[in-house]
């Protein structure tokens, strides 16, 4: 089914370093658009400093995701749109400023304006993308005319006077020099409207454009060549251009005897960089030399923050906006689906209207050119009114395409318009899950695999905040009972969940219809330094959210330091090199699922560390009720998985299910039998036992309970044993 889709890689979890890596310039964005333009019917791409996002009008994304792990392995940092209101919904966020660095900010709208005539000129727009551009750029300019989101300083070109103003730099006392001529006009407009600077030089791989912006500036021009003769005569540096300008970027400062290299070490007074270009024009290696100060994007980022805060009360109003356009853009997109109808039906009104002219206009005789177009302008009338009530109908249907029986089918008929070719999708399944990366990411896939099943449906994804989302995550079923309750109250009709993270009490009006194939269920270890377990220093400072790790890694190695972290795969990568821990502890299957299992410096096995309980297994809940989806869930199910995890939870249910013990278990089949290993411990953790059972599959949850029974009563004389000690 043909949809809007989309992949993008931006500053929300893309490092500089990798984004630098990924700037289109126009003659790589037309090559680009042109390539896809083969597997896509239509095709746009939007690249900025802080994005590159890829739209396509088609029925899956893989050919996008493809483009860009063409550049290197960056899986991880892929965000993806599966379907068109997540696509839309994105794109006009984007336009709405509420995805850029700087909250608010008006330039993507130009940017945004800028590739939609580089793709209209290449001619890979069609009229469905061309619509979502245009209402894009609509949204992007009535969010700033009818709330303040735009109107708090905290543009690029504000950052840049702010750091002049942070290092004491008096305008009147420095020369500056631009280096680029393209969107650096703002920031050295602000700067110039402030204040008089001492002078300014303008540098450019275009000496012509340097020329002109110097004059109007009242500056002077060189091209890029030129830039080691001005760099010890200058104060403040601003780089934003896109283009290769090798400044100051020798690998090795210390050994460089180069003068750019120099510079800034024999400096004397305060030299200031400030790096507005991707990829970086300077050497960030510049940021350990005395005297000298860069600041790039990622700098810029950081210091915004707090500028930034003005804007966020606006935010509500503008998402209110942003809601309103995507769904009139989405119910366009559905009229569009049965236009094929209108235009045959109207077609056929016209062609009577034309033949019935032709019987009446020479019965009247001789009449005036005046009457002629009175009599014809009257039939028009008739046969717009006859139609009026018709097509306003036909249009409503095209909002539920998805049923079985629908209206649309009956119009075909009744007007004898069989002959129209129009995809009417078996159902519409709306799939509830949570918004992180990871649920997504695993979402998109088990959605493509329901495509495979049944590609007559229509699949949509609800983004559902769970209180685990919310930092909550002591309650039972943080991150599962809000997406239940969507899935009883009928917003959503498939849920998706990590499977470990369901409580084991089954839920009166909803039922696990399916889980998915086991993913690796295996924990890994990542380090600061690529060191796996055993080569951490003594004493190192291990994260890990879970008390089960914890206990396991401490009998692997009792001198490590464990402490608790929280939040998703980036984040708590992001901790760890921060310094906050020398390692962290994370599940292979996430890692699998978001393409970043090469992050990963050791696998750690099953015998050294026992997963959580169906650890790497989705599950697939429907409401009780629900027979068609569950004939569709039969066929996706994975049976040993099934089966495995089955008797996974019965362990956990034995022991007490949502207790804050510590617990873990691993059943595997093989032909006919089942091999499970289970761990539990007291709740601080001090006691631990870890034990087996095997027998015939059949019987898997009767095992599972045995041994649960078996592992609590040495639990429980352990700890009776170091008492009476």
């Amino acid at each position: 089914m043909q949809r809007v889709i989309g992949v993008e890689i931006s500053h929300k979890n893309t490092p500089i370093e990798i984004r630098e890596q990924l700037a289109l310039n126009k003659t790589q964005i037309s090559e680009a658009i042109k390539e896809l333009k083969k597997h896509y019917q239509e095709v746009f791409i939007l690249s900025t400093c802080n994005r590159l996002s890829l739209y396509a009008y088609g029925d899956n994304y893989q050919k996008l995701q493809q483009y860009i792990e063409s550049f290197g392995d960056y899986g991880q940092y892929l965000n993806v749109f599966p379907d068109s209101k997540i696509a839309v919904q994105n794109l006009f966020s984007t336009a709405a400023g509420l995805e850029s660095q700087a909250i608010g900010e008006h330039q993507i709208v130009g940017q945004i304006r800028d590739s939609f005539d580089l793709s209209r000129n290449e001619r890979t727009i069609g009229p469905v993308l061309d619509e979502l551009i245009r209402e894009a750029i609509h949204l992007g300019k009535r969010v700033r005319l009818e709330t303040d989101i735009g109107k708090h300083s905290a543009s690029l070109a504000t950052v840049g006077f702010e750091l002049i103003k942070k290092h004491d730099l008096k305008l009147e006392d420095s020369t500056i020099l631009l280096v680029g001529t393209g969107n650096m006009a703002n920031l050295v407009n602000t700067i110039l409207d402030r204040s008089p600077v001492k002078s300014l030089y303008v540098a450019s791989h275009n000496l012509e454009r340097a020329k002109e912006m110097a004059i109007e500036w009242g500056g002077k021009a060189e091209h890029v060549s030129a830039l080691h003769h001005l760099i010890g005569k200058v104060d403040i540096v601003i780089g934003g251009t896109q283009g290769e300008v090798n400044l100051l970027s020798e690998k090795n400062l210390e050994d460089s005897k180069c003068t750019r290299a120099q510079f800034g070490r024999n400096a004397e007074k305060t030299k200031l960089l400030i790096d507005f270009g991707l990829p970086r024009n300077f050497n960030p290696g510049l940021k350990e030399v005395k005297n000298l100060f860069l600041y790039d994007l990622d700098d810029i980022k950081r210091m915004t923050y707090e500028g930034l805060l003005k804007r966020y009360d606006e935010i509500p109003e503008v998402k209110k906006i942003v809601e309103e356009e995507v769904e009139k853009y989405i119910q366009w997109l559905y009229q569009r689906k049965t236009s094929p109808v209108i235009e045959a039906y109207w077609n056929k009104m016209l062609l009577a209207k034309e033949d019935e002219l032709k019987w009446l206009l020479p019965k009247l005789g001789k009449i005036s050119p005046e009457q002629k177009k009175l009599i014809e302008r009257f039939a028009h009338r008739l046969i717009r009114k006859l139609s009026k009530n018709p097509l306003e109908e036909v249009q409503k249907f095209a909002q539920n395409l998805h049923h079985q029986d629908n209206p649309i089918n009956t119009v075909k008929k009744v007007f004898d318009l069989d002959d129209v070719e129009l995809f009417v999708p078996k159902r519409r399944i709306i799939i509830g899950t949570r918004g992180s990366k990871l649920a997504l990411t695993q979402t998109h896939q088990v959605i493509e695999q329901l495509r495979q099943i049944e590609p007559n449906n229509e699949y949509l994804t609800k983004v559902i905040r769970t209180h685990g989302d919310e930092g909550n995550i002591q309650v039972t079923g943080a991150f599962t009972s809000a997406i239940q309750v969507a899935l009883f109250e009928g917003e959503i009709d498939i849920a998706i969940h990590s499977y470990k993270d369901l409580p084991t009490e089954p839920s009166q009006h909803t039922r696990i219809a399916a889980v998915s194939p086991r993913e690796d269920i295996r924990d890994v270890i990542i380090s600061r330094n690529g060191e796996k377990l055993n080569e951490l220093k003594e004493g190192a400072v291990v994260g890990t959210g879970s008390l089960r790790r914890e206990i396991q890694l401490k009998a692997l190695r009792p001198d490590l330091h464990v402490k608790f972290i929280q939040g998703n795969v980036d984040g708590r990568i992001k901790q760890m090199k921060s310094g906050k821990f020398d390692a962290i502890v994370l599940a292979a299957a996430g890692l699998n699922r978001l393409g970043m299992i090469e992050t990963a410096d050791e696998i750690l096995s099953s015998k050294q560390m026992l997963p959580a309980v169906s650890q790497g297994a989705l599950a697939l809940e429907i409401r009780n009720s629900d027979t068609e989806n569950l004939s569709l869930l039969e066929e996706f199910n994975d049976e040993d998985t099934d089966l495995a995890t089955s008797a996974e939870r019965t362990f956990l249910k034995e022991l007490g299910g949502g207790c804050n013990s510590p617990i873990a278990a691993y059943a595997q089949i093989e032909n006919e039998s089942i091999k499970i290993r289970g761990l539990y411990a007291s709740a601080n953790g001090e006691i631990a036992q870890i034990d087996g059972i095997e027998g015939h599959k059949k019987i898997a949850n009767q095992l599972a309970a045995q041994l649960a029974r078996t592992l609590s009563q040495k639990v429980l004389d352990q700890s009776r044993a170091s008492r009476e000690l």
